[in-house]
């Protein structure tokens, strides 16, 4: 397990059939695991909640457990794409990727790749302190893990590695929950405590332009 993560988003070239896009995928699971630093890999399907900002556009999720500092591990990662030995198709450039290195917010304990996660991807209104805005951030997010069905949660500081240029990339934080409902009742019970809990939050929260994410494992963690 570690502190720290690699999401690497992604949506298949259009005359690829999801089956095919799949297979090769978790091939190459294998291919990034020899990577020093890589730790386990995880694949997602994704369904957009809410939000248009990068990633929303992405249909797969390639999550990936890293040790030490992200920045140092993408050097090896870029080391070995520049060997020549992965197995890329012929269609790989036409795959539209964004990728981020997503450092730990002081989480209480490491994150887990688990069957089913809820993400939040945010980032503070202009004008306010980005370390209020992270101290904030941790209270809700344990203000919705006390929701039914939100099980856990971790939260990461974005720095953007593949950059998508279809879509907006403003996001700079991100909550992960591990959750065990349904989407539809995540949705209904967050909008219940909110009847509760928004008299609590601050002048400024205004969660309208975030983007939101749910993402359903479509195969076992794989580690290195």
């Amino acid at each position: 397990m570690s502190e720290n993560l690699h999401l690497v988003f992604s949506k298949p070239p259009e005359a690829i059939s999801d089956e095919e896009y799949n297979s090769w995928y978790d091939f190459h699971l294998s291919e990034i695991l020899v990577v020093p630093g890589f730790v386990s890999a995880r694949r997602y399907r994704l369904q957009t909640v809410k939000g248009e900002w990068t990633p929303s556009a992405h249909r797969y999720l390639s999550a990936y457990e890293l040790a030490g500092n992200p920045r140092d591990v993408m050097k090896e990662l870029d080391k070995e794409v520049a060997s020549g030995r992965m197995k890329l198709p012929a269609w790989f450039p036409d795959i539209t990727f964004a990728s981020f290195n997503c450092h730990a917010h002081g989480n209480p304990a490491e994150a887990r790749l688990a069957d089913h996660l809820y993400m939040v991807f945010s980032a503070p209104p202009a004008g306010l302190d980005n370390g209020e805005f992270v101290t904030w951030y941790r209270e809700h997010a344990d203000e919705n893990t006390q929701v039914p069905g939100f099980v856990a949660n971790w939260r990461f500081r974005l720095e953007p590695e593949v950059i998508d240029p279809t879509t907006p990339t403003v996001a700079t934080h991100l909550a992960v929950y591990e959750v065990d409902r349904d989407l539809a009742a995540l949705r209904a019970n967050l909008a219940a405590a909110r009847v509760t809990n928004e008299a609590g939050w601050p002048a400024w929260f205004d969660p309208t332009p975030w983007t939101s994410l749910d993402a359903n494992a479509i195969g076992e963690r794989v580690t290195a």
